[in-house]
Protein backbone atom coordinates (compact mmCIF):
# COMPACT_ATOMS: atom_id res chain seq x y z
CA UNK A 1 0.00 0.00 0.00
CA UNK A 2 2.66 2.88 -0.90
CA UNK A 3 2.38 5.88 -2.73
CA UNK A 4 5.31 8.29 -3.79
CA UNK A 5 5.11 11.64 -2.17
CA UNK A 6 6.55 14.99 -3.62
CA UNK A 7 10.05 14.58 -2.26
CA UNK A 8 10.11 11.13 -3.68
CA UNK A 9 10.06 9.07 -0.69
CA UNK A 10 7.50 6.09 -0.26
CA UNK A 11 4.99 5.83 2.06
CA UNK A 12 2.49 3.74 2.75
CA UNK A 13 -0.31 2.46 5.09
CA UNK A 14 0.90 0.25 7.63
CA UNK A 15 -1.37 -2.06 9.07
CA UNK A 16 -0.42 -3.59 12.80
CA UNK A 17 -2.95 -6.46 13.76
CA UNK A 18 -1.72 -6.82 17.35
CA UNK A 19 -2.87 -3.30 18.15
CA UNK A 20 -6.35 -3.06 16.55
CA UNK A 21 -9.04 -3.26 19.23
CA UNK A 22 -11.77 -3.27 17.37
CA UNK A 23 -13.31 -0.22 17.86
CA UNK A 24 -14.62 0.50 14.24
CA UNK A 25 -13.39 4.51 14.25
CA UNK A 26 -11.48 3.52 11.25
CA UNK A 27 -14.73 2.55 9.52
CA UNK A 28 -16.66 5.45 10.68
CA UNK A 29 -14.09 7.98 9.77
CA UNK A 30 -13.51 6.70 6.66
CA UNK A 31 -17.31 6.26 5.41
CA UNK A 32 -17.62 10.46 6.90
CA UNK A 33 -15.01 11.78 4.85
CA UNK A 34 -16.23 10.04 1.47
CA UNK A 35 -19.80 9.99 2.13
CA UNK A 36 -20.70 12.19 4.95
CA UNK A 37 -22.47 9.54 7.11
CA UNK A 38 -21.59 7.51 9.77
CA UNK A 39 -22.44 4.32 8.29
CA UNK A 40 -20.27 0.52 8.80
CA UNK A 41 -21.57 -0.37 5.25
CA UNK A 42 -20.28 2.39 3.09
CA UNK A 43 -16.44 2.13 4.42
CA UNK A 44 -13.67 1.55 2.61
CA UNK A 45 -12.34 -0.32 5.45
CA UNK A 46 -13.48 -3.60 7.15
CA UNK A 47 -12.25 -4.87 10.43
CA UNK A 48 -13.25 -8.68 10.55
CA UNK A 49 -13.21 -10.02 13.73
CA UNK A 50 -11.23 -13.72 14.71
CA UNK A 51 -13.86 -14.57 17.93
CA UNK A 52 -11.45 -17.91 18.27
CA UNK A 53 -8.40 -15.88 18.53
CA UNK A 54 -10.12 -12.70 20.30
CA UNK A 55 -8.41 -10.09 17.54
CA UNK A 56 -9.46 -7.99 14.65
CA UNK A 57 -7.77 -7.34 11.29
CA UNK A 58 -8.04 -4.07 9.29
CA UNK A 59 -8.76 -5.14 5.20
CA UNK A 60 -8.36 -3.07 2.78
CA UNK A 61 -7.34 -2.41 -0.31
CA UNK A 62 -3.80 -3.15 -0.68
CA UNK A 63 -2.92 -1.45 -3.90
CA UNK A 64 -1.35 -4.38 -5.38
CA UNK A 65 1.93 -3.93 -7.45
CA UNK A 66 -0.13 -5.71 -10.78
CA UNK A 67 -3.80 -5.15 -9.46
CA UNK A 68 -6.29 -8.23 -10.32
CA UNK A 69 -8.78 -6.47 -10.06
CA UNK A 70 -7.18 -3.44 -13.19
CA UNK A 71 -6.45 -6.19 -15.29
CA UNK A 72 -10.02 -7.85 -15.21
CA UNK A 73 -11.90 -4.64 -15.16
CA UNK A 74 -13.57 -4.69 -19.07
CA UNK A 75 -14.10 -1.12 -19.10
CA UNK A 76 -11.28 0.21 -17.86
CA UNK A 77 -13.08 1.67 -14.21
CA UNK A 78 -10.10 0.79 -12.61
CA UNK A 79 -6.30 1.96 -13.48
CA UNK A 80 -3.38 2.50 -11.04
CA UNK A 81 -1.67 5.83 -10.98
CA UNK A 82 1.80 6.69 -11.25
CA UNK A 83 2.28 6.08 -7.20
CA UNK A 84 0.79 2.85 -7.65
CA UNK A 85 -2.62 3.71 -6.02
CA UNK A 86 -5.94 1.98 -7.81
CA UNK A 87 -8.01 4.67 -9.29
CA UNK A 88 -11.76 3.97 -9.70
CA UNK A 89 -13.69 6.39 -12.14
CA UNK A 90 -17.40 5.95 -11.45
CA UNK A 91 -18.40 7.36 -14.89
CA UNK A 92 -16.53 3.80 -16.51
CA UNK A 93 -17.99 1.32 -14.45
CA UNK A 94 -20.87 -1.17 -14.99
CA UNK A 95 -21.31 -2.87 -12.15
CA UNK A 96 -20.15 -6.26 -13.49
CA UNK A 97 -18.29 -7.29 -9.81
CA UNK A 98 -14.90 -8.76 -11.74
CA UNK A 99 -13.09 -6.69 -9.64
CA UNK A 100 -14.65 -7.95 -6.49
CA UNK A 101 -13.99 -11.51 -7.69
CA UNK A 102 -10.59 -10.60 -8.69
CA UNK A 103 -9.12 -8.91 -5.32
CA UNK A 104 -7.07 -11.48 -3.57
CA UNK A 105 -8.42 -10.21 0.16
CA UNK A 106 -11.99 -9.22 -0.45
CA UNK A 107 -11.19 -5.58 -0.29
CA UNK A 108 -13.50 -4.30 -3.11
CA UNK A 109 -17.26 -4.15 -2.56
CA UNK A 110 -20.43 -2.93 -4.46
CA UNK A 111 -22.70 -0.72 -2.72
CA UNK A 112 -26.55 -1.44 -2.90
CA UNK A 113 -26.85 0.95 -6.10
CA UNK A 114 -23.89 -0.85 -7.96
CA UNK A 115 -21.18 1.43 -6.97
CA UNK A 116 -17.83 0.44 -6.51
CA UNK A 117 -16.39 0.74 -2.77
CA UNK A 118 -12.59 0.49 -2.24
CA UNK A 119 -10.03 2.31 -0.47
CA UNK A 120 -7.68 4.87 -2.25
CA UNK A 121 -5.30 5.90 0.28
CA UNK A 122 -7.77 9.12 0.48
CA UNK A 123 -5.45 9.92 -2.58
CA UNK A 124 -8.89 11.27 -3.78
CA UNK A 125 -9.17 13.88 -1.54
CA UNK A 126 -5.24 15.34 -1.24
CA UNK A 127 -4.60 14.14 2.29
CA UNK A 128 -2.60 10.99 4.27
CA UNK A 129 -5.53 8.54 4.98
CA UNK A 130 -8.07 9.44 7.47
CA UNK A 131 -7.75 5.85 9.12
CA UNK A 132 -4.05 6.42 10.26
CA UNK A 133 -5.28 9.81 11.44
CA UNK A 134 -7.63 8.65 13.59
CA UNK A 135 -6.58 5.48 14.59
CA UNK A 136 -5.95 5.94 18.69
CA UNK A 137 -4.84 2.17 19.18
CA UNK A 138 -1.85 2.74 16.08
CA UNK A 139 -3.04 -0.23 13.93
CA UNK A 140 -3.07 1.43 11.19
CA UNK A 141 0.18 3.89 10.36
CA UNK A 142 1.19 6.20 7.31
CA UNK A 143 4.99 5.63 7.70
CA UNK A 144 8.00 5.26 5.39
CA UNK A 145 7.93 2.43 3.38
CA UNK A 146 11.75 1.93 4.78
CA UNK A 147 10.07 1.85 8.25
CA UNK A 148 7.83 -0.67 7.40
CA UNK A 149 9.84 -3.03 6.28
CA UNK A 150 11.98 -2.94 9.49
CA UNK A 151 8.63 -3.33 11.34
CA UNK A 152 8.13 -6.33 9.47
CA UNK A 153 11.57 -7.80 10.27
CA UNK A 154 11.02 -7.18 13.73
CA UNK A 155 7.90 -8.53 14.22
CA UNK A 156 8.72 -11.68 12.54
CA UNK A 157 11.75 -11.83 14.76
CA UNK A 158 9.70 -11.63 17.98
CA UNK A 159 7.77 -14.22 16.83
CA UNK A 160 10.45 -16.79 16.19
CA UNK A 161 12.12 -16.05 19.68
CA UNK A 162 8.19 -16.92 20.86
CA UNK A 163 8.40 -20.18 19.14
CA UNK A 164 11.64 -20.86 20.06
CA UNK A 165 11.16 -19.77 23.86
CA UNK A 166 7.80 -22.18 23.97
CA UNK A 167 9.13 -24.99 22.07
CA UNK A 168 12.15 -24.62 25.34
CA UNK A 169 9.46 -24.32 27.70
CA UNK A 170 10.59 -20.93 28.92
Amino acid sequence: MAISTDNAERMMLFIDTEKCTGCNTCMLICSFVHEKAFSYERSRIRVWRDDNRGNFVPILCEQCADAPCVSVCPTDALSQDEGGVVQYDATQCVGCSECVNACPIGAISLDAHGKLVKCDLCSSLGTTPYCAQYCTAGALQWIPEKLAARLRVRKVAQRRLQSMESERGE
